[in-house]
């Protein structure tokens, strides 16, 4: 895969409708109500409004939900949005359900992390033979960026900017903790530059995001294989991934803890491997660890096997 590189983020990037400015409040604050879309976006904007007095931050879509494909407001979401002052979105096409939520409520301000990233193009994967273009996700790209420490960096500034101009009381809370994230983020792409790993080492991927991951550990994608409850790969398509990966000689089959591990842990057995089971950051952990803290560990996962292949 070919590495992308992507512009500084240099502009405010705030999506209004109407004046947009207006706050809405609830009944018992009149603090910013500042909503993130799920749960990775919530991770960012925890790190960036630490310390924040005049804002209250909330998770819209359930921290069980994972990817926001396809994703439909619920009657809780509407409730939320209503008394929201700040929606802010990961962008990039994940929010399928911003045109609908723009319409319902116009004067709410939404921030799109995503303005002045370039995105990674979409894996090619092995499709069922009766999938049409409608069966594929409207995508303008790959929108996880926020597996890409360096991309979720320039992500925690454009809320920190964002909410700079909405809440200047704290404006320079916002900007310490981003300039801080910016250091940390800094700090994790050189240690998983640090492990080794030759550039153009083979992997596979079981999950969209996992693109970002082989491209920050400099892996070339052979393929991926993206299972849902609606769509699972054939034997024909396992049977030409296997003949890929042995090809290839795959050592990384890249997996989250979703529909997709049991066909990494298929293919990774043919070959005589193992998967690297990683945390895409979709959903709540039991330790309630920081986006650096789980990114760190991903990168402490790929590094153990990284040591163990080369043993």
């Amino acid at each position: 895969m070919k590495k992308r590189v992507f512009a500084l983020f240099a502009l405010l990037s705030l999506l209004l409708t109407a004046c947009g400015t207006e706050r809405n409040t609830t009944e018992n604050s009149d603090k910013l109500q500042v909503v993130t879309s799920f749960y990775p976006m919530y991770l960012l904007a925890q790190a960036v409004t630490e310390g924040a007095a005049e804002l209250e931050l909330m998770n819209m879509a359930q921290p069980q939900t994972g990817c926001l494909h396809d994703y439909e407001l619920t009657i809780s979401d509407m409730k939320l949005l209503e008394g929201a002052d700040v929606l802010i979105i990961n962008g990039g096409g994940m929010e399928s359900f911003l045109e609908q939520a723009m319409e319902r409520y116009p004067d709410l301000v939404i921030v799109d992390t995503s303005a002045g990233i370039e995105l990674l193009e979409e894996e090619e994967h092995h499709h069922h033979e009766d999938e049409t273009e409608q069966d594929s996700h409207d995508h303008e790209g790959n929108p996880h960026i926020w597996l890409s420490p360096e991309r979720a960096a320039h992500q925690a500034e454009a809320m920190a900017a964002a909410l700079s101009e909405l809440d200047t009381a704290d404006a320079e809370v916002f900007a310490a903790n981003a300039e801080k994230f910016h250091e940390a983020a800094h700090e994790l792409q050189e240690k998983a530059g640090a492990i080794g790993i030759s550039e153009g080492e083979y992997s596979a991927v079981f999950h969209e995001g996992f693109a970002y991951f082989a491209e920050l550990f400099h892996m070339e994608t052979v393929f991926g294989i993206f299972a849902d409850e609606y769509q699972m790969p054939s034997a024909k398509e396992l049977t030409e991934a296997t003949d890929e990966a042995r090809g290839h000689g795959i050592r990384f089959f890249l997996t989250a803890a979703d529909n997709g591990k049991i066909y990494a842990e298929t293919l990774a057995a043919e070959v005589d491997e193992k998967v690297v089971l990683l945390d895409p950051l979709t959903t709540a952990d039991e330790e309630n660890l920081s986006y650096l803290e789980r990114m760190e560990k991903n990168i402490e996962i790929v590094e153990k096997h990284w040591k163990e292949e080369t043993e």
